[in-house]
């Protein structure tokens, strides 16, 4: 009995070990469903079919910007994770809204002054890491798309949208992502590279009023594929004026169903950002 107690043990701790291998080759493997590139997402977009971004993952259900987070959103239908990016003293990519760790993982750190070597200890709250793109990217691969802003503090500093660009070469993600920037030097920047020049880009407008956003929009470059604009500012004179300007508008971030209701059916959205992927991609779909 004892020894078969013992066996029993053993085989408890290996199908429990076996299972947990198979849990994060499945995580590791996680891959959006009836995925198309980006370029025909892009084609396809418009207020009968949004582009649905997962903004920073699935905050509702685990840390911004974890692994965990966005194998929730892929599970729930997403083309698109979110990735913020933030240059670190050493020069690599992190993956975090806020330059200030505090709010995210309970640490008083920058990621601007701050090594790869200190933030690497840094936990998010379920234990992950605070990931470098580069890990993403090797994580996902291309089995999922990705829309990334290049975060900074000196708007005049685009160190980040150089480094965003030599990472998308080494990755080979060119095709396979679109950048987000509040800069249009940096968006200038990246565009002017060879290997980014097909690469489509959002600017994240910043303006006071409908009459400002207007005047953005006329003098936005050409070849932007989208403007984005926070959902309580939109109205229909702006939403028009980008459609005029042969651009896709954009709209963020999506909490509510009413929020939802808003942006596809009063505003008519060609895409949007969202906390809640599953609910927004099902009340989407409904409404076709």
């Amino acid at each position: 009995m004892k020894i078969n107690a013992k066996l029993a043990i053993v085989s408890t701790a290996l199908a429990l070990f076996s299972i947990g291998i198979t849990t994060k080759n499945a995580s590791a493997a996680a891959k959006a469903k009836n995925m198309v590139s980006v370029e025909k997402e892009i084609k396809k977009a418009s207020p009968k079919h949004p582009i649905i971004f997962s903004h920073r993952g699935s905050p509702y259900n685990s840390p911004e910007h974890s692994f965990a987070g966005y194998d929730h959103a892929i599970k729930d239908g997403s083309q698109f994770i979110e990735q913020d990016v933030w240059l670190s003293k050493d020069g690599k990519l992190y993956v975090t809204h806020d330059d200030n760790l505090k709010r995210t993982t309970g640490h008083d750190i920058n990621v601007s002054t701050s090594t790869s070597k200190q933030l690497d200890k840094v936990k998010l709250r379920n234990g992950e890491p605070i990931h470098q793109l580069k890990n993403v990217f090797d994580h996902y691969k291309k089995n999922v798309h990705y829309i990334i802003e290049a975060k900074k503090n000196d708007g005049d500093n685009t160190d980040t949208e150089k480094a965003l660009a030599t990472q998308l070469d080494k990755s080979k993600m060119n095709n396979n992502v679109i950048v987000q920037d509040t800069d249009v030097n940096g968006i200038e920047l990246m565009h002017s590279f060879k290997k980014q020049k097909d690469v489509p880009f959002l600017w994240l407008m910043e303006a006071s009023g409908e009459d400002q956003y207007l005047q953005e929009i006329k003098g936005a470059p050409k070849y932007i594929k989208f403007l984005s604009l926070d959902a309580e500012q939109a109205t229909p004179a702006i939403m028009k004026a980008i459609n005029k300007r042969g651009m896709l508008s954009d709209l963020w971030t999506i909490n509510t169903y009413n929020d939802t209701y808003n942006a596809v059916k009063v505003e008519k959205t060609d895409s949007l950002f969202t906390n809640n992927t599953k609910e927004t991609k099902h009340l989407v779909d409904d409404w076709k």
